[in-house]
């Protein structure tokens, strides 16, 4: 008996550039820039006053009037791409089914505006006199919880932080929740919010583009000087093949394989030879059966810095070779931002719309040519382009790398 195939079968997302995948891959394919002047929180300090925020936002929109008191911004992002979801995948949820449905959230940061909200109110108010109500969103899993205490789901619930690759990881133990029975469908995410807290530690590190440069993200390119943030919320409804065709559900893609690698380099650091990254993409490739000649598009988590786009590049060509120059890879960090946890997601959701339009999505705000960066970045526009498998691309300082393979579905 061969592996079981698993599927995606219903997606939500909430983005800087839509909420809502049509939205989202509207507004992608036609390079929409979605980095702006940030407004959420005061930025006159700062050096740098750009981020892709989601402005606008109404959760009750999506989320009905009650029940969002006291949550913080992420987790309503992370609710409403929930309830988009489960709409989408078209899944009622009731006690007959509720044991069977799990969720598993990657996300790392959102917690910390909350607990200095938290930790704020017990210096200024005194423990006697501070809100008990802001303490449960102070831990990290509290936003994984949210979703299954609104939608009434009783299966398994897990959260997974590990930055950068927070998405991909996610969708790995996604996969081996399924496998291993203890769930028939699970809600995968990658969320990320954008907080004073974050965009002053991502500051203060000097690890933001504009502190020494151009405040833009230009991934490739000789300009590029560090990422500028984002945020979002992503979530695909994962399940066995067979169970989704069983009820006639709707696929959008086939997942091939999810590999990870920790290089264990250093703290904010990663390998100068992206040795974990090319590891993680390799075990992708032999776990999906892939022969290199079979990758279409290659959708990078190049975020603008000086060293991870050329780390990457290096590590395409040296697994690639000269097919590189005709395989496009493009990074949609250069309209959407660094996202963090959400961004694995959202380049899943950027193949997807790539394979739907036959068409790849540009790398915007390319104008200086890098040698170390010389591949087809699909600079500026949206490239025609047959995408039947899409590699994902995803790393971070301190080690963690992931890489994820999807097909087209129909194809095999």
């Amino acid at each position: 008996m061969g592996r079981p195939d698993f599927v995606i079968t219903g997606i939500g997302v909430v983005a800087p550039n839509g909420v809502g995948k049509d939205a989202f891959w509207d507004t992608l394919f036609a390079g929409k820039n979605s980095i702006s002047d940030v407004d959420s929180f005061p930025t006159d300090k700062f050096k740098v006053k750009l981020a892709a925020q989601i402005k606008n936002f109404d959760p009750k929109v999506y989320l009905g009037p009650k029940g969002l008191r006291n949550i913080d911004r992420g987790t309503l992002f992370l609710l409403a791409a929930a309830q988009l979801a489960i709409t989408d995948t078209q899944l009622s949820i009731d006690d007959s089914n509720t044991d069977d449905i799990g969720v598993c959230t990657g996300t790392t940061f959102p917690h910390l505006s909350s607990i200095v909200q938290f930790d704020s109110e017990v210096i200024k108010e005194g423990l006697a006199f501070s809100n008990p109500a802001l303490f449960p969103s102070t831990v990290l899993n509290a936003a994984s919880s949210q979703i299954s205490i609104r939608f009434n789901i009783q299966g398994f619930n897990t959260t997974i932080s590990t930055g950068y690759t927070s998405s991909l990881e996610a969708l790995k133990y996604s996969i081996m929740a399924l496998e291993t029975d203890k769930a028939k469908i699970v809600l995968s995410a990658g969320m990320e919010s954008l907080t004073l807290s974050l965009f002053f530690g991502f500051h203060k590190l000097g690890y933001m583009a504009g502190i020494k440069g151009e405040a833009i993200s230009c991934p490739f390119d000789k300009r590029r000087n560090g990422p500028l943030l984002g945020e979002g919320a992503v979530i695909f409804t994962i399940e066995e093949e067979k169970n989704a065709l069983k009820r006639g559900a709707n696929i959008y893609a086939k997942i091939r394989s999810v590999a990870n690698f920790f290089d264990g380099y250093r703290i904010g650091k990663i390998h100068p030879q992206g040795e974990g990254l090319e590891k993680a993409i390799r075990q992708s490739l032999d776990e999906a059966g892939a022969d290199l000649s079979d990758i279409d598009y290659v959708c990078s988590c190049a975020n603008s810095s000086k060293d991870l786009d050329k780390i990457e590049v290096r590590v395409l060509k040296k697994i690639f070779g000269k097919r590189i120059k005709n395989i496009p890879v493009s990074s949609p960090k250069s309209m959407l931002g660094e996202s963090l946890s959400a961004s694995g997601g959202l380049q899943i959701l950027s193949c997807i719309g790539a394979m739907q339009k036959g068409m790849a999505p540009p790398t915007i705000n390319y104008k200086e040519k890098d040698p170390d960066c010389d591949i087809d970045c699909v600079p500026n526009k949206s490239q025609k382009k047959e995408v039947k498998l899409a590699l994902v691309t995803s790393s971070g300082p301190g080690g963690y790398n992931s890489a994820c393979i999807i097909e087209r579905q129909g194809d095999k």
